[in-house]
């Protein structure tokens, strides 16, 4: 059971519906992001791969019969959690997969939208709610992270809070 919360609590952090979503609640959505692409977007296109998430605090998210906690939240997750990319197209649309590549995973999750890269902000718009994450490139654009305040329920059914960075690295053509 907690390892289906933390796939659901995965998906989430994955699809950035967690982090800082908002619907005002009217009848109306917001518009799709359109466009030609800027210079600093357009290293954004492609495929982008989850590779790693990282607590600030050790968790023990793994029912092994060891107390084993851990800041390396990546390596506790199964294939299938592992399994997300981003896919960023030059016409602003993107699509989010979870479960598509690993093998036997049962939650397959995708997900379509649009998305806009200013200022170190990545903004996206789908099913009528609209996310943004402040993201940092490397040096040479092949990984970007993110940083987000986030909730783990350890093994023990503790609570855990704790500042995680996400890092997704863009899979070469």
């Amino acid at each position: 059971m907690k390892k289906s919360i933390v796939l659901v609590k995965t998906i989430m952090a994955a699809s950035l519906l967690f982090f800082g979503c908002s619907n005002d609640n009217s009848s109306s959505c917001p518009d799709d992001f359109t466009g030609a692409l800027d210079a600093t977007e357009t290293p954004l296109v492609g495929e982008w791969s989850f590779v790693s998430m990282v607590s600030e605090d050790e968790v023990d998210l793994t029912n092994d019969s060891m107390d084993n906690p851990s800041t390396d939240i990546y390596d506790q997750f199964s294939e299938c959690q592992q399994d997300v990319a981003y896919t960023f197209e030059d016409d602003r649309g993107y699509t989010l997969k979870q479960g598509y590549v690993a093998t036997n995973c049962t939650n397959k999750v995708a997900l379509n939208g649009t998305w806009k890269l200013t200022a170190g902000v990545l903004n996206f718009v789908a099913d009528c709610y609209t996310n943004s994450i402040d993201i940092e490139f490397n040096e040479d654009k092949t990984e970007f992270t993110f940083e987000k305040m986030y909730k783990f329920v350890d093994v023990d059914g503790h609570t855990i809070t704790s500042k995680v960075t996400f890092t997704y690295e863009k899979t070469p053509n």
